[in-house]
């Protein structure tokens, strides 16, 4: 576990003076929770369905110590929150500890004492600033585990990080606070610190063997929670982590040389030529035996080539490929026995079928990789030949933090409000994509304009800056970073008398989000193969809000209704394609748009966002029991995509110490949503709770 070492200076000279541990105060809690499916299915990035299983035996103890400190100054104590964690239903690394997240075996760690009139809290905490039902706002000084979704309370679900927390009154009855934080991100089933971050290559196809595919290699795969979104990067079917060294091997089995210009086989003319075979055009639904003659006429009608001297697929190597992905042994056997029926849709889909990502899917739905590179030209793919990809980590070190800091007070006529200042990374990690060689030296992607004989615009792709070693390849690089925003808001809440509701508490909370990065998909680039154009991310401005009123019904029932919205100032909706030309009538793979975040993905066409979204919230909480010792709680979320979720939760206090917990969430509606992708994943939940 790493630390700033900015953050421990108080908090270590107190804990190793003679007297920091004097006389402490243990408590502590026991939690036991048991979940299951309520549905059978399969959730997002696993290929296999569920019965309604348990996922979820979790059990963990945190021990609270707590002790003052008069050695350091009279009136200071410390706060040691400690965690033991086990989920043997939990999928890989996320079945035990792990730092800066909801499994922290530190927790938190601090020291409160004072300074003349500034109150003083240093180590590892939790700031709590947005007060809203269900979803984070101005909540934005701690990171959250979002790998159970928001199903967690907020007090467990926020990881606390190392920070100086200092408050003062101020003069006109206010209360000013200063915050010196770690940067920490927020935690997303498949986008976590777990990431294999080694190159993912796929070892040569060997004759009666196959292909070694090493880069199957699925992050947080089967976990319940996951989301489209950081399936499409880092799933095993789906993530194009995965994806590109499998379509680095198809490369090289389909083909190898058809980038040979200037080569012995391959003329520069006959190379040129295969500039007008795209993926569109070999699976049109002609035969392998057509294609070839078709290339053959091609080649004579642009080129003035004579008949019998065409090069055909076999000598371009395209037929001793497919002969070895069909089982054969590479000497035309089997490639000869099938190149008059065999289509080249359903040749591709013999290549793409001997890896485990979705390169290639042949029924009506655009859903696979090769699909959406539809433009591609065969000499682009020839780039790509025993192409790599690796993840990497470039965030915040612990020499870099966090600021931020706070006003608040009340108004004559009683209205509290704050006012609220952060300069922070960016909580929401991003990808940028780039193509790099084996020395790690960033490689230029060339772009060479071609129009089709049918009036398509594509691109021959190319790379420079690729070693001349035979096995040199390029790597197609994830870098995960954050980047520095300016998060400006404020929150206000009062109490207003009804007549026929009594009092009703208004409260709303802001924040404008100035450089934060959205994700924005270039569906021409990826049409054309260009994989860094296809998903940037674009700097630009938010803004997101919170309305809320509280009124209280049957005698002791909190009501609690909310509308939430995300507005993007800077949302991207173009009808251009990668050439910045408007997109043609043939070309329906096109368009550069925001693309939604948690549900981008293959099979929904790289989701667009929507340029304000909104929520809608209910939240029931009501005490019974003979003297209300018990507790119900139910909360509904709306999306205006169609998602919805509801959690109801009951604690029923069998004695002073023990709590039985039940819980059931369900989420529904359109499946493209943010909740409604999460339809398999419904669960209910039972627990117990004894603290001592």
């Amino acid at each position: 576990m790493k630390n700033s070492k900015l953050y421990l200076i108080i908090l270590s000279t107190a804990l190793t003076s003679s007297m920091a541990l004097a006389e402490p105060q243990v408590t502590g809690k026991l939690t036991y929770e048991s979940a299951r499916f309520t549905k059978s299915g399969a959730t997002n990035g696993v290929s296999t369905t569920h019965d309604k299983d348990i996922f979820k035996n979790e059990l963990s103890a945190r021990i609270y110590i707590d002790g003052d400190l008069d050695a350091l100054k009279e009136g200071s104590t410390y706060h040691l929150e400690l965690q033991g964690y086990n989920n043997d239903k939990a999928v890989t690394d996320n079945d035990g500890h792990d730092s800066y997240t909801q499994r922290d075996a530190l927790r938190e760690a601090y020291v409160d004492t004072s300074y003349e009139d500034w109150s003083i809290r240093t180590g590892k905490q939790q700031v709590v600033w947005g007060t809203a039902d269900g979803a984070k706002l101005l909540d934005i000084i701690n990171p959250t585990d979002f790998t159970e979704m928001a199903q967690n309370q907020m007090e467990d679900s926020r990881i606390p990080v190392w920070m100086i927390n200092a408050e003062k009154p101020t003069e006109d009855g206010g209360n000013f606070q200063v915050i010196i934080s770690q940067p920490k991100e927020n935690i997303f089933a498949g986008l976590n610190r777990n990431i294999n971050t080694s190159t993912r290559s796929n070892g040569a196809y060997v004759y009666g063997t196959g292909i070694s595919d090493t880069a199957a290699i699925g992050t947080d795969s089967g976990h319940p929670f996951t989301l489209l979104g950081p399936d499409s990067i880092t799933g095993k079917t789906n993530g194009f982590l995965n994806i590109v060294p499998d379509m680095g091997s198809v490369a090289t089995l389909f083909g190898g040389n058809f980038v040979a210009l200037g080569s012995s086989n391959v003329t520069g003319l006959q190379n040129s030529l295969l500039n007008y075979f795209t993926v569109a055009g070999f699976t049109s639904g002609a035969t392998l035996q057509q294609l070839d003659d078709n290339f053959a006429a091609l080649q004579r009608s642009i080129g003035g080539v004579a008949s019998g001297s065409e090069t055909s697929f076999t000598d371009l190597n395209f037929a001793t490929g497919l002969d070895v992905a069909l089982g054969g042994n590479g000497d035309l056997t089997v490639y000869n026995s099938v190149k008059d029926s065999m289509t080249g849709k359903a040749a591709l889909a013999y290549f793409g079928n001997l890896f485990g990502s979705n390169l290639y899917n042949s029924d009506a739905s655009l859903n696979s990789a090769f699909e959406y590179m539809d433009r591609t030209p065969f000499t682009t793919f020839d780039t790509f030949i025993n192409a790599k990809s690796r993840y990497k980590y470039d965030m915040p070190t612990d020499s870099d933090v966090d600021y931020a800091m706070k006003y608040s007070n009340t108004t004559k006529n009683g209205i509290n409000y704050s006012l609220n200042y952060a300069y922070q990374f960016d909580k929401n990690p991003i990808i940028d994509l780039y193509w790099e060689n084996d020395s790690g030296t960033r490689l230029t992607t060339t772009k060479t304009n071609i129009t089709l004989t049918d009036g398509t615009k594509t691109a021959k792709l190319s790379m420079s800056g690729i070693g001349s070693a035979a096995d040199e390849a390029a790597t197609l690089v994830f870098d995960q970073k954050v980047k520095r925003i300016h998060n400006i808001g404020g929150s206000f809440d009062m109490a207003v008398e009804t007549d026929n509701l009594g009092p009703v508490v208004i409260r709303g909370e802001a924040v404008y989000m100035k450089d934060t990065y959205s994700p924005v998909m270039d569906r021409g680039s990826l049409s054309i193969g260009d994989l860094p154009a296809a998903l940037t991310m674009r700097k630009g401005d938010r803004f997101k809000y919170v309305l809320g009123a509280d009124i209280t019904a049957l005698t002791n029932m909190m009501v609690s209704v909310q509308f939430i919205q995300d507005r993007n100032l800077d949302h991207i909706d173009s009808n251009k394609d990668w050439n910045s030309e408007t997109c043609s009538a043939s070309a329906t793979n096109c368009g550069v748009y925001t693309t939604d975040y948690a549900t981008m993905h293959l099979t929904n066409g790289f989701n667009k966002a929507e340029k304000n979204k909104d929520f809608v919230s209910l939240f029931l909480s009501k005490p019974f029991g003979e003297s209300g010792q018990h507790r119900w709680n139910n909360i509904t979320m709306f999306e205006d995509t169609g998602g919805r979720w509801n959690r109801l939760d009951v604690e029923y206090t069998i004695d002073d110490n023990t709590i039985a917990t039940a819980e059931y969430n369900k989420y529904w509606g359109d499946k493209n949503s943010q909740f409604g992708q999460l339809e398999k994943s419904s669960n209910i939940q039972v627990g117990l709770k004894y603290t001592f």
